[in-house]
């Protein structure tokens, strides 16, 4: 080894016995410090089940307490789904308590929202009629259901609001259910020729009135 290498190879080993040392006082001083203290997790929270909304049977509804007792007596049930009263009537007594919620002063539910139906296939009273009823002297919305079987006639509510009118023309088009006093019960959907009742559970949708598309449209069903 020549004199010039010596002292570059001196050199090199300062510098890495330098570094060592840095390194060994490093974690020296690494293992006297404090740690600082370990925080604990925070626990979970437990999580809350939502209520599932479901009716639920009353007995002291305000409303259906100040009705009269003749017409009180067609009431079979009163239940709540979501703070909004929903009360089941006998199909007799049906247009005698609608007289009732709108002229009682103290009720006075004097605008009819909606009528619609459910189709309940295979039940005996196969079909549920349902009135949205709003009052604005109590700022309230109630339910009035009641059952039909298929052979037989709902009392139009049409005298008693106006709005009844065209409601039950599309109670009476979709599902085929009749209103007897009703001033113009006629389709008011579909064409008076159309045949059958789309919201029926028996009504083919696919299929539809195809004698009435082919006649009056002039289209013919492909075959599958």
């Amino acid at each position: 080894m020549s004199d010039e290498e010596k002292p570059k190879q001196n050199s090199e080993a300062q510098k890495t016995a330098g570094k060592t040392d840095l390194k060994e006082e490093s974690a020296v001083a690494e293992e006297g410090a404090e740690k600082p203290p370990v925080k604990d997790k925070p626990v979970p929270k437990p999580k809350v089940k939502k209520k599932i909304p479901s009716y639920e049977d009353v007995d002291d509804d305000p409303v259906f307490q100040k009705l009269n007792e003749k017409v009180a007596v067609s009431v079979l049930s009163v239940q709540k789904f979501l703070d909004q009263s929903i009360c089941t009537v006998s199909l007799d007594g049906l247009y005698e308590l609608m007289v009732d919620l709108r002229d009682n002063a103290d009720l006075d539910f004097n605008y009819l929202v909606d009528v619609t139906a459910l189709d309940y296939l295979g039940d005996e009273q196969r079909f549920c009629l349902v009135y949205q009823l709003y009052s604005y002297k109590l700022g309230r919305l109630i339910r009035i259901k009641t059952r039909a079987a298929e052979d037989e006639v709902v009392p139009s509510v049409s005298s008693i609001w106006k709005t009844a009118d065209w409601l039950e023309r599309e109670v009476y088009d979709l599902f085929g259910i009749e209103f007897s006093g009703h001033p113009d019960l006629r389709r008011i959907l579909l064409p008076d020729d159309w045949h059958g009742y789309p919201l029926r559970k028996d009504y083919d949708i696919k299929l539809q009135d195809q004698a009435w598309i082919s006649s009056h449209l002039k289209i013919r069903k492909t075959p599958v």
